[in-house]
């Protein structure tokens, strides 16, 4: 029922927006766009795909090759479109724990860092960029503020102190006893993998600098597609490209279409016509489409029994 409501509410909103830039001028948006930069655009999914594979193998330690990465990432895509806020990604935790015999705390402790580093990296980038962009506008140097705000807390979460697992073990001693029993065991899992991701200091830079490398593609991107429709400063791209994907982020909507739209709409209309901008929200859109697209081939390793070892 919650995904019906999402959906009707997501489309909804689609139709409240294309009905006001008029749909027609929208679809006449992209029949005019760029074909050079809207490929540009199109092709960075596969790179940027890769890239988060890459990185989802480094986290995983050991015993998880590019191609199950890639397997991962690509079906946790699909789920994303009929997850709230981007859900499916932690999904991933329950196929490494039933078809790669993960032990299921360590899975879910590294999918969550994986999420927490994607978004740390997308709050730096967007916010020097709203605070660039900002020129004393008391809504932009807020809206900074609270991607500071939200930044800071992630990084304490990620600090190598153990300022989580306490906090975790804490909130434990509230809960019923099942309940506060898995939570403490899971402090106890996050404090593990954390200190793992800090035992090496080169390893985890590497790692935070690869996340970063790759939110500045994902932003990257939105000015390639941006850029296809009209002309819109890089840094102005990165700030309202951010808060764009935040409002996405709303558990309102399927996959955040609507609310994404009307952000990108909104924040872009300086530089495009609102056909334009509902034209951008839909190339967004396809950012999370295609690799969805791709991942439906193995979907089925979300309830396939895992593959039977050798010699038994």
């Amino acid at each position: 029922m919650r995904r019906l409501v999402a959906l009707v509410v997501s489309l909804v909103l689609l139709a409240v927006i294309w009905w006001q830039v008029d749909a027609r001028a929208m679809v006449a948006a992209i029949g005019a766009a760029d074909p050079l930069w809207l490929g540009l655009g199109l092709a960075a999914v596969m790179p940027l795909t890769l890239g988060t594979a890459w990185r989802f193998a480094l986290l995983g330690r050991s015993g998880l090759g590019i191609g199950t990465a890639t397997r991962l990432i690509l079906s946790s895509s699909t789920l994303n479109l009929v997850l709230p806020s981007k859900m499916g990604d932690l999904t991933k935790a329950w196929v490494l724990a039933r078809r790669h015999g993960w032990e299921p705390k360590r899975a879910i402790a590294i999918v969550v860092i994986e999420k927490m580093l994607d978004m740390a990296a997308l709050l730096l980038l967007g916010g020097l960029a709203l605070l660039r962009v900002a020129d004393g506008e008391p809504l932009l140097l807020l809206a900074a503020l609270a991607v500071a705000g939200l930044l800071l807390l992630l990084l304490v979460l990620l600090s190598p102190l153990p300022l989580a697992p306490w906090a975790i073990g804490r909130l434990a001693g509230l809960l019923p006893a099942g309940p506060g029993a898995k939570a403490a065991a899971f402090a106890a899992q996050w404090r593990d993998a954390v200190g793992w991701f800090w035992n090496r200091p080169a390893r985890a830079a590497s790692i935070a600098a690869l996340s970063l490398a790759l939110w500045a593609g994902h932003l990257a991107q939105f000015w390639l597609f941006a850029t296809a429709l009209g002309q819109v400063p890089f840094i102005d791209n990165m700030a309202f490209a951010t808060l764009a994907i935040l409002a996405g982020l709303m558990p309102l909507t399927m996959a955040g279409i609507g609310t994404r739209d009307a952000a990108i709409v909104l924040f872009y209309r300086p530089w495009l016509e609102p056909a334009s901008g509902a034209a951008l929200g839909v190339l967004a859109t396809l950012r999370y489409v295609l690799p969805a697209l791709a991942g439906l081939l193995f979907v089925r390793d979300y309830w396939q029994r895992p593959p039977p070892q050798a010699g038994s």
